[in-house]
């Protein structure tokens, strides 16, 4: 219990009608009955006036939140008994949220705690919310509520705390999977920057037939078709469904840089929600994001358009040595099984073995597939055993090579100095671009893909990449 302000100004009443009691003796019995009068006001305020036990507060939060978006988080409180009141109370609470968590309230303002403020009602339950945003992946645990309210005549402030020990696991961004499968159902996925190519008259599987039109290959008509019919008549195939795609992670000492600052989430669209009614649109988030999480984000988006074109998916995670694998499967829920094997996934700061990891793959006798390795090179020296190990996988596979370059060394680099530092600064950066240049560019003369993107536009130009190599027959 803490006194209000307003019981600080009566009470600097008080001191000033003793003051003047000294100067005017009349005034002695104005200035006793005026701090009787206020005593038992702020003793009858504080015992008429709801006590902690009487409040019920709780907060409410998913098993699962998402990296890097804003994620909701629910308060709800009531007034349990049968007291009527003449005006709302106006109750505060504080969450001990994760400490490294960005903080927002429903107006979208950073907050240093998370705090919020509603006015309650007897006997109604009132529900806010604000908005939290992990910065990284794994457990964490929302500990107490911490409450304040001011008594009926607003001359106390009484707080309590409960005890609300809540665990909650942070997975790899998965708004982005919702937000697809929104634009896939409104037929918008070019508002994602996604190119979902259907080629006809391309491809193995049979689809349909159509009236032959002119610009079809002669090769796609389909004469018994024709003969029945009396008119050319094409056939259209899809294209094959029945591939795999292999996603290798690099978990090693290149992949703990941050990469980005994350902002309005990664397919263009208001992060936090799938849908633009959501009560976290609009919400806008700035976490940095190791090369790892960016890639990790970009790997859901992927298994997930991979398994939806049924094609079997897997995984490898791999550093010094292999970490995780999962078995390419064709079923859509191996989604969900990959999210839960990147779920606690770290960077170490160790050299990343790939001869070792494309080893172990080669060793599984896993069938032809596209292997999509997000790693990093700086110059062609470091990446010497990349180069190596590429060439025995492309005995065996279709290697595809994801690179996050950097966006501070390129805004360096294209920077005009002004001062000497600058200009060292410029140089080192062009010499920098110039050594990872020279390493992506041997490893597309060795028959490797290449896709050397910003953060900010990975998890898109990954799966368009994807999508193209499979509308060319190309996997």
């Amino acid at each position: 219990m803490l006194p209000s302000l307003r019981l600080a100004i009566y009470c600097g009443f008080g001191v000033f009608f003793w003051i003047a009691a000294l100067l005017v003796p009349g005034f002695v019995v104005v200035a006793l009955l005026y701090n009787l009068v206020l005593i038992l006001a702020a003793v009858l305020d504080f015992l008429l006036s709801p006590t902690p036990a009487e409040w019920e507060i709780e907060r409410h939060i998913p098993e699962r939140m998402n990296l890097g978006v804003p994620n909701a988080v629910g308060i709800s409180a009531r007034l349990k008994g049968q007291r009527e009141l003449a005006k709302p109370i106006s109750l505060t609470i504080r969450d001990e949220s994760p400490l490294t968590w960005q903080v927002k309230n429903e107006e979208r303002e950073n907050m240093h705690v998370a705090r919020v403020t509603m006015p309650i009602k007897p006997r109604q339950e009132t529900r806010t919310e604000y908005f939290v945003t992990p910065s990284r992946r794994g457990d964490f645990e929302f500990s107490h509520l911490n409450a304040r309210y001011p008594t009926l005549l607003g001359l106390w402030h009484r707080q309590f705390r409960r005890e609300a020990k809540q665990a909650v696991r942070v997975y790899p961004d998965t708004t982005e999977v919702a937000r697809y499968e929104l634009r896939l159902r409104q037929g918008r996925l070019r508002d994602l920057g996604l190119h979902l190519l259907r080629l006809r008259g391309q491809g193995t599987e049979f689809e349909s037939l159509r009236e032959y039109t002119t610009g079809d290959e002669y090769k796609s008509i389909n004469w018994k078709a024709s003969a029945k019919r009396g008119k050319l008549i094409s056939t259209d195939y899809e294209i094959e469904r029945d591939q795999t795609v292999m996603i290798a992670i690099d978990c090693g000492r290149m992949m703990t840089a941050m990469a980005s600052s994350r902002e309005a989430g990664g397919l263009g669209l208001e992060a936090g929600n799938s849908s633009e009614n959501s009560p976290v649109s609009g919400l806008q988030s700035s976490v940095p994001l190791s090369k790892l999480d960016c890639a990790i984000n970009a790997t859901v988006l992927l298994s997930h358009v991979a398994a939806s074109m049924g094609d079997a998916v897997g995984l490898l995670l791999f550093s010094d040595q292999v970490l995780k694998f999962v078995p390419p499967r064709k079923e859509r829920v191996q989604t969900g099984v990959i999210i839960e094997a990147l779920y606690a996934a770290q960077p170490t700061l160790v050299e990343p073995d790939y001869m070792a990891a494309y080893e172990y793959l080669i060793g599984r006798k896993v069938r032809r597939a596209l292997v999509v390795t997000f790693t990093d090179l700086i110059d062609a020296e470091a990446s010497r055993e990349l180069l190596l190990a590429s060439g025995a996988l492309r005995r065996h596979h279709n290697p595809l090579c994801v690179t996050i370059n950097n966006r501070d060394v390129l805004e360096m680099a294209r920077a005009y100095p002004e001062r000497s530092d600058e200009m060292y600064s410029k140089a080192m950066a062009l010499q920098m671009l110039q050594s990872r240049s020279r390493a992506l560019e041997e490893l597309r003369q060795r028959g490797v893909g290449i896709l050397d993107v910003e953060a900010r536009e990975l998890t898109v130009a990954t799966v368009n990449r994807y999508l193209d190599l499979k509308a060319r027959m190309a996997l």
